[in-house]
């Protein structure tokens, strides 16, 4: 099979890009003729830059030859920010449009959409008709509800495991991560890790943590990816809440996937406290390296967690989940 993708691609860092170069060489493995169109910093087959839509005009161009055009899609990805880039988003969303109605078995990847987007604006009618007539993929059926509700439509929807886009380095015991990482054996270790930017909140975790007051260690790993001024001074203020709070590590840098997987061996949670989120990469790898989640209920999250896994809406529910967990770590127990 002949399977063209469009997708930011390694060596950007960038979770898409590596969703996305997984799965092409999961499908490369199993015989299939795949290519990749990637913005010019990735390592794409074909580099055109992802600005007014160049990307789709180049997928259409090149979908003749293809059995399958799968489209790895989140705002930010393909449209520029501000509102001196409108002509680029309604050039971006009919190019998107054209190649869908080209091509209308295009399978679009849906990472993240812009929630409650203003319907009258002439770039969301036409994503909305192009997300109208493709076919859509989405790791959870909460994200597939929350586009439909956004966007009036009804989808031809399908959906994808997270994990199917992730490999992972699931040889390493967690007594070799934290000896490799430094950490005592017996220490108890809670995990943040990723890009960092308000929605995380992170600061959540350490907040809740400190009121916890449990003996053990919370570490906070990742740097910032777009260094816009509202994510450096969210980074800021991280630095400076793990700064005046006992237990709270902060690792400020970018983390690979072969590293993020030596963190996640040596935790005994991972902590995701998204104020907003669709689905997460971070929490697909632990799942498939077996490590537990403390979970915040937004988005998909819920649903992608797995058996063992613990969701909380509240501050109080997290503190609460750090001091049981805690415990029950301390005790030698899994519950």
């Amino acid at each position: 099979m002949r399977i063209l993708v469009v997708s930011s691609y390694p060596p950007r860092h960038c979770g898409i890009g590596a969703y996305a170069h997984a799965q092409v060489e999961r499908w490369r493995a199993e015989g299939n003729e795949v290519t990749v169109i990637s913005p010019p910093d990735g390592d794409g087959d074909v580099r055109v830059p992802f600005h007014a839509g160049r990307e789709f005009r180049e997928a259409a161009r090149l979908a003749g030859g293809a059995d399958r055009v799968v489209v790895h899609f989140q705002p930010a990805l393909h449209f520029r920010a501000g509102a001196t880039a409108a002509i680029s988003k309604i050039l971006t969303s009919f190019r998107l449009w054209s190649l869908v109605r080209a091509v209308p078995e295009t399978e679009v990847l849906v990472h993240e959409a812009t929630p409650n987007p203003p319907r009258w604006r002439p770039d969301h009618v036409l994503l909305r008709a192009a997300f109208a007539r493709a076919s859509l993929l989405f790791h959870t059926d909460a994200e597939r509800r929350m586009l439909e509700r956004d966007y009036g439509i009804v989808t031809r929807a399908t959906l994808v495991d997270h994990r199917e886009g992730v490999r992972v380095d699931a040889s390493i015991s967690k007594d070799e991560a934290r000896r490799r990482l430094g950490f005592d054996p017996d220490e108890v270790l809670f995990l943040c890790a990723g890009f960092l930017h308000p929605w995380k909140g992170f600061e959540r975790a350490i907040a809740a943590f400190e009121r916890a007051g449990v003996d053990g260690r919370l570490a906070i790993v990742g740097s910032v990816r777009d260094p816009v001024p509202t994510n450096v001074e969210y980074a800021a203020r991280l630095h400076e809440a793990a700064d005046r709070t006992d237990g709270v590590t902060f690792l400020d840098g970018f983390v690979s996937d072969r590293d993020l997987d030596l963190w996640l061996a040596a935790a005994d949670r991972l902590v995701l406290p998204y104020r907003r989120a669709w689905s997460s990469g971070a929490l697909a790898r632990a799942r498939l390296l077996g490590t537990l989640a403390i979970v915040s209920d937004v988005g998909g999250l819920a649903e992608q967690a797995g058996p063992g896994d613990e969701t909380f809406r509240t501050d109080d529910e997290l503190r609460a989940i750090f001091r049981r967990v805690a415990s029950s770590v301390r005790s030698g127990s899994t519950a």
